[in-house]
């Protein structure tokens, strides 16, 4: 994501973005060692829900 399109998303949005791209290099003291952290799993579903709303509104 551009820091243009980062402009235009809630903070909470962009935040998930900065959680995201914070864990694709390490990790916190909440990642299991099978896998990925909550706090990825949840910054994903907002991410997820926002691009749905953005395309309704769009529409």
């Amino acid at each position: 994501m551009t820091p243009e399109q980062r402009l235009d998303t809630p903070f909470l949005v962009a935040l998930s973005w900065a959680i995201i791209d914070y864990h694709v290099a390490y990790t916190c003291s909440r990642c299991r060692p099978y896998g990925w952290c909550p706090r990825v799993v949840v910054a994903r579903a907002r991410i997820r829900a926002w691009r749905r709303v953005r395309e309704q509104w769009r529409s």
